[in-house]
């Protein structure tokens, strides 16, 4: 059997104008879900080209599990000092907690500063650049490829807060969710990883914006839950429909489940 060769395709045939083009495909479902995907968050749009004094940020979102804000800046070309300085003016204006900076390709003196703005600012905040590739198979539709070339690296943000005020606690939180993330990538599990945090929950994103899983690991019972909590403007609707099928949820669990209105 023959092998189809791989081919790199120029960005400008796909997408000829950066914010015509390339930033209503990103901003879309499908390119927030890929984008979702790579960095294990679930992404929700909230602007495109937005003014922050002169300038345009190109995309806001935010993250519906802990609806924080995301600024999201893209380059069909090589990244510049232009951009790096837009993306953390950005960043500002919207108190944004990840800070995502995408381009065909990353000069080294930029991942560097990357790395360098992960290694000095605090567990909570996050830089990621992420380089674009278009590829094709023959004569198949193309398809866009995102790979991450700069990180938080969690082993040495962890440290960083084990030297902090984190209680005895919080790190035993931390140690579970980092171990957790490892059986995940281990048994090839179908479940976005998340960044672990010191905290007793860990939210997982399921298929659909209403609700989340929520894990919460609770250390004084020496036991772990499960939740199904929702969150949206039509919660109430939500639950009132499910608690209605109780008796049939039950039984496909196998076991008790506890309702709370929360009102």
């Amino acid at each position: 059997m023959s092998l189809s060769k791989l081919k790199r395709i120029d960005l400008r045939k796909q997408w000829s104008d950066e914010a015509r083009d390339f930033t209503p495909w990103l901003s879309s479902e499908e390119g927030l879900l890929i984008l979702s995907d790579l960095l294990g968050l679930d992404l929700e749009k909230v602007e495109t080209e937005v003014y922050v004094g002169n300038y345009r940020a190109d995309i806001v979102a935010k993250d519906s599990l802990t609806d924080r804000y995301i600024v999201i800046e893209n380059q069909l070309t090589t990244t510049d000092h232009d951009h790096i300085g837009k993306l953390l003016t950005y960043a500002a204006s919207f108190e944004a907690k990840t800070i995502i900076w995408i381009a065909q390709q990353f000069r080294e003196e930029h991942r560097q500063a990357i790395d360098w703005f992960n290694d000095i600012t605090s567990q909570e905040v996050d830089f990621f650049g992420i380089e674009l590739e278009l590829l094709q198979i023959g004569d198949s539709p193309y398809a866009p490829n995102l790979k991450i070339v700069s990180k938080p690296n969690e082993w040495t943000r962890n440290i960083r807060v084990s030297k902090q005020s984190v209680t005895a606690g919080g790190m035993k939180y931390l140690d579970y969710w980092e171990a957790f993330n490892n059986y995940i990538k281990n048994n090839n599990l179908d479940i976005n990883i998340r960044k672990p945090f010191p905290q007793h929950w860990y939210d997982i994103a399921i298929d659909t914006s209403h609700a989340n899983l929520a894990l919460t690991l609770r250390l004084r019972n020496n036991d772990i839950g499960t939740e199904l909590y929702i969150s949206r403007q039509n919660d109430k609707d939500l639950y009132t429909y499910l608690s209605n099928m109780k008796d049939k949820m039950e039984e496909i669990i196998g076991t008790d489940v506890e309702w709370q209105l929360l009102p």
